[in-house]
C-alpha cells in the first residue's frame, strides 16, 4: 500500500496528468485529421488503425519519458526550460515541446533535482529524451505518410501490388463484367443464390465497371442453344464472357466453417481463367452474410479501381429479413431517405415499391407504418401496414420478431406495458441494438417517465451514433425537460454528424417557436422551404408550421394563407384528406382564438359538404377535430352527434392515443354545456393519459375552472401551461396561448395582485401587437387596463 501512496504522489508530482492531457489531446488532433482525410481524399482503410497502433506505441514512450525526465511538474522558482516546461505549461504543447528538445543535456537535468545524476541515470536521461520521443513519434507518422503516398501513387500508376487492374490496363473504365453465381460446398442453393444477388447489388455501384444484367445473359444462353434458366456456373459464364468479348467474370464461393461461412469472390480473366483479384471474408452465421458480402464486394471495387473515396461513402444493405434482395435494397434506401435524408415521402414510396416485391417483407411494412404514423396524415394506412407486419411476424428472427410486437402494441392497440414487454424482450437478445432502445425510450415517454426515456436514448446514441432518430428524439425529451443547454448541444452534434439534414432548422423553428422567438422560427423554416423546395413533403409542413407562428400572434387571415398552401401541397403529393383536417382546425381558430362561431361553423360545413365523413375510412375520420368546432362554435348538440358517431365506430384501442381523444371530445361537450364540473373531470382524464403531451388539454382544463368560478384552481393550471417548457408548444399554443396570457391577467387583476396581472396583460399585448383588426378590440382593453395599473400603482 506504501508503494502505490508512493507512485501516486511521484504521479502528481511530476504533472503526469497534464503530459497525459496533452498527449491524448494531440492524438484525438492527428485522429480527427486522418479522418478527414480519408473521407475526403479517400485514403486506404488500413491508415487510420495504423495511426492508432503509433498513437498506442507512443502512449508508453510518453509516459516512461515523464518519468525519467524529474523536471515535469517541479515547482522550482528557478528559470523554467526544457522538459520542466512541459510539465508547467500544458496549454502551450508546441511551445513546451520545442523547448524540450532544445535542452535536454545531463546537466540540466541535475540542476532540476539539485545534484548530480548517477551514470546509470544519466543513461536513461539520453534516452528517454523528449526530443528522442517528438523525433520517435514524427519519423513514425512520416513513414506512415510516406507509405500511404507510395500505396496511392502505385495504386493510380498501376504498379506493384497495390495496382488496380483499370490502372493496370487489364480493364478499361465502364468495361462489362459477368457475375457468375456462387457455389456452395454445403449445396445450399438458396443461400448461395441470395449471396450472388447481394454482391449484384452491391457491384452494381460500381463507377468502373458495369455487372451484366441477368436479362442480356439470358438472351446469350439463347444464341448459345441453352437454356436461358440454366444455372449460370463459373465455366459457363466464363464462355459467355468470350463470347461476348467481355474480358472477366466475377465467381464466389460460400462454403460452412462450423457455425459460420467462408466467402470467397475472385475476377478471373475470360481468356485463360487467371485469377486476377481474389478476396475473403468470414460471417459468424447466416445474419452476418449480408454485412461479409459487402466487405468483400468493397474490396473487390477497390482493386478493380474504383475511387476509394465512393467505396467509402457507399451505405451497406440493412439487415432486415426477405428473401428478395431488390426489397432489401428499397428498404435500405428507405431508411435513409426517411432517417438521415429527413424525406419521409421518398421513403414511403421505396418501402412501397419493398412490400409489392415480397408482401411478406414484415420490417419494410412496420417501418411503412411507423413513417405515416409519424407524418400524422392517413392513420388508416399505418394501422394496416403495422398489422400486416404483426400478421408475419413468426418468419422474423427474434429481435426483429420484438420491435414488430412493440410497434403494433405502440401504435395499434395503444398498449404501452406490453410494448415496453416486447422491447425489453428484444434488449435480451440484442441489449444494445439502437433501434429497441431508442424505441423503449418513446415508451417511457409515453408514460410520462421522461427522466428514464433521457437514458435510453443516450444509450441508444452511445450504441449507434449514425443514428439519426435517436438524437432527434433527445432533443426533444431534453427540451421537455426543461434542459435547454443541452438541447441545444445535442442539436449541434446531430447537425454535424447530419449536415444536410434539414431536421435541424426545422427544430430550431420549433424550439424558437416554443420560447416566444418567432423571428427566429420564421427564418429557420424559410431555409428549410428554400432548401427543400423540390419537396412537397417540406413545402406542406412547413406552410403548415407558418401558419401555426402567425396564429399564435394573432394574424389568422395570414394563418389561413399559410394553411391553404398546406392544402395544395398536400393535394399535388395525393393526400385529398388532408384538406379536411386543415379546414378543421382553421374553423376551431376562428371558433376558440376569434370567438366567431358563424364563420367557424361556415368553414366546418363547407369542408363537410366537399369531403364527407362517409367517404372516409373511420381511422382518418378527423372526429376530434370536428366536435371540438362544433363545442366551441356553442353547438354542443352536434357536438354530441360527433361523439356519438365516434363511439358507435368502436375506435377506442384501435389507434394510439383514442381514448385521450374520447375524453377531449367529452370534456368539450360538457364545457359547451355548462356542466363546469363533467368538464374538469374528462379534462383531467385527458392530461392523465396524455403521455409525453404534458400540455394536452391544461389550457382547457384552466377555463374550466374558470368558468366553475373556481380562480385560483384556474390560475394554477394556466401557470402550469406557460410555463411547462416543450420542443413542440407552437401546435397548442397557437390555439390558445393568447387567450391564456388575456385569462391570467384578468383573474390576477380580479384577486388584485396587480403585479401579477400587468406582467400578463403586457404579454398579451406584445404577443398579439400586430393581430387582426378583429381581435384589436381585446388587445386595447388589456393595454387600456395595463396602463390604469401603472397609473394607480406606479
Amino acid at each position: 500500500m506504501s508503494g502505490f501512496k508512493g507512485l501516486v504522489q511521484e504521479v502528481h508530482r511530476r504533472s503526469l496528468w497534464q503530459v497525459l492531457g496533452i498527449y491524448l489531446g494531440a492524438s484525438w488532433v492527428v485522429l480527427q485529421a486522418v479522418e478527414i482525410l480519408t473521407e475526403s481524399v479517400g485514403l486506404p482503410d488500413w491508415v487510420q488503425p495504423f495511426a492508432i497502433v503509433l498513437l498506442l506505441i507512443g502512449f508508453p514512450i510518453v509516459i516512461a519519458t515523464a518519468f525519467v525526465q524529474e523536471g515535469v511538474g517541479v515547482r522550482d522558482p528557478g528559470p523554467a526550460s526544457g522538459d520542466q516546461e512541459l510539465g508547467r505549461v500544458p496549454g502551450a504543447a508546441g511551445e513546451a515541446l520545442s523547448a524540450a528538445a532544445a535542452s535536454d543535456s545531463e546537466d540540466h537535468a541535475a540542476s532540476v533535482i539539485g545534484a548530480a545524476a548517477p551514470e546509470e541515470k544519466a543513461a536513461h536521461h539520453h534516452i528517454f529524451t523528449w526530443r528522442n520521443a517528438l523525433l520517435g513519434g514524427a519519423g513514425a507518422f512520416t513513414l506512415l505518410g510516406i507509405v500511404t503516398a507510395a500505396w496511392i501513387i502505385m495504386r493510380t500508376a498501376g504498379v506493384g501490388p497495390a495496382a488496380t487492374l483499370v490502372a493496370a490496363g487489364v480493364l478499361d473504365e465502364r468495361d462489362r463484367v459477368i457475375l457468375a453465381e456462387f457455389s456452395s460446398q454445403t449445396g445450399d442453393s438458396l443461400l448461395a443464390r441470395a449471396a450472388t444477388e447481394a454482391l449484384r447489388v452491391d457491384l452494381t455501384q460500381s463507377q468502373v465497371v458495369t455487372v451484366v444484367e441477368p436479362r442480356y445473359v439470358a438472351e446469350v444462353l439463347g444464341r448459345m442453344e441453352r437454356d436461358p434458366n440454366d444455372r449460370l456456373t463459373r465455366d459457363l459464364a466464363s464462355e459467355v464472357a468470350i463470347r461476348e468479348s467481355i474480358k472477366a467474370l466475377v465467381a464466389g464461393e460460400i462454403n460452412s466453417a462450423g457455425s459460420g461461412y467462408v466467402l470467397t469472390a475472385e475476377v478471373i480473366a475470360a481468356e485463360g481463367g487467371e485469377v486476377l483479384v481474389s478476396q475473403r471474408a468470414s460471417a459468424a452465421d447466416s445474419t452476418e452474410i449480408i454485412g461479409a458480402i459487402d466487405n468483400l464486394s468493397k474490396r473487390l471495387r477497390e482493386r478493380i479501381g474504383d475511387p476509394l473515396r465512393a467505396i467509402q461513402t457507399d451505405d451497406p444493405l440493412e439487415q432486415a429479413t426477405t428473401a428478395s434482395l431488390d426489397a432489401l435494397r428499397m428498404y435500405s434506401q428507405a431508411v435513409r431517405a426517411i432517417e438521415v435524408e429527413g424525406r419521409p415521402d421518398k421513403g414511403i414510396t421505396l418501402l412501397e415499391e419493398a412490400v409489392a416485391l415480397d408482401s411478406s417483407f414484415a420490417m419494410a411494412w412496420r417501418k411503412l407504418g411507423i413513417a405515416l404514423a409519424n407524418r400524422g396524415e392517413e392513420p388508416s394506412r399505418a394501422v394496416d401496414a403495422l398489422t400486416r407486419a404483426y400478421e408475419h411476424r413468426e418468419r422474423l428472427t427474434r429481435v426483429e420478431r420484438f420491435i414488430t410486437i412493440g410497434s403494433y402494441y405502440d401504435n395499434v392497440t395503444n398498449e404501452t406495458e406490453k410494448s415496453i414487454a416486447a422491447y425489453e424482450n428484444a434488449l435480451e437478445a440484442f441489449p444494445e441494438h439502437p433501434w429497441v432502445l431508442n424505441n423503449l425510450a418513446l415508451q417511457y415517454g409515453e408514460l410520462g417517465d421522461m427522466e428514464t426515456e433521457e437514458r435510453y436514448l443516450e444509450r441508444a446514441i452511445r450504441a449507434d451514433s449514425t443514428s439519426p432518430n435517436s438524437y432527434l428524439n433527445l432533443v426533444i425529451v431534453q427540451a421537455a425537460l426543461g434542459k435547454r443547454e443541452e438541447t441545444y448541444g445535442t442539436l449541434a452534434v446531430f447537425e454535424g454528424r447530419f449536415p444536410e439534414s434539414p431536421r435541424t432548422a426545422e427544430l430550431r423553428a420549433v424550439l424558437a417557436g416554443s420560447e416566444g422567438d418567432y423571428d427566429r422560427a420564421v427564418e429557420n423554416l424559410e431555409a428549410v422551404r428554400q432548401r427543400e423546395a423540390r419537396s412537397l413533403f417540406w413545402r406542406a409542413y412547413t406552410s403548415s408550421l407558418l401558419g401555426h407562428v402567425a396564429a399564435v400572434q394573432g394574424r389568422l387571415t395570414e394563418a389561413e394563407r399559410h394553411y391553404l398552401d398546406e392544402v395544395a401541397a398536400s393535394q399535388e403529393r395525393g393526400l385529398e384528406d388532408r384538406s379536411l383536417e386543415v379546414a378543421l382546425n382553421v374553423a376551431f381558430l376562428r371558433a376558440r382564438v376569434a370567438r366567431d362561431a358563424g364563420r367557424a361553423l361556415s368553414i366546418a360545413d363547407s369542408a363537410l359538404q366537399v369531403l364527407p365523413f362517409s367517404e372516409l375510412d373511420p381511422l382518418d375520420r378527423p372526429y376530434l377535430s370536428l366536435a371540438s368546432v362544433y363545442a366551441w362554435a356553442g353547438r354542443p348538440d352536434r357536438a354530441g352527434e360527433v361523439l356519438e358517431e365516434f363511439e358507435a365506430a368502436d375506435l377506442v384501442g384501435s389507434y394510439e392515443n383514442a381514448e385521450r381523444d374520447l375524453h377531449w371530445m367529452r370534456g368539450n361537450i360538457a364545457l359547451s354545456e355548462g356542466r363546469h364540473d363533467e368538464a374538469i373531470t374528462e379534462f383531467r382524464r385527458t392530461n392523465s393519459r396524455a403521455g409525453a403531451c404534458r400540455l394536452c388539454a391544461l389550457a382547457s382544463l384552466g377555463e374550466a375552472f374558470a368558468a366553475a368560478g373556481q380562480a385560483d384552481s384556474a390560475i394554477a393550471v394556466y401557470e402550469r401551461y406557460v410555463t411547462t417548457p416543450a420542443a413542440y408548444r407552437i401546435f397548442g399554443d397557437r390555439n390558445v396561448l393568447g387567450s391564456t396570457y388575456e385569462s391570467l391577467g384578468q383573474l390576477y387583476d380580479e384577486r388584485g395582485d396587480w403585479e401579477k396581472a400587468a406582467e400578463y396583460y403586457a404579454r398579451f399585448v406584445e404577443l398579439w401587437q400586430e393581430a387582426d383588426s378583429e381581435l384589436l378590440p381585446r388587445v386595447e382593453a388589456a393595454q387600456k387596463r395595463l396602463d390604469e395599473i401603472f397609473a394607480e400603482r406606479g
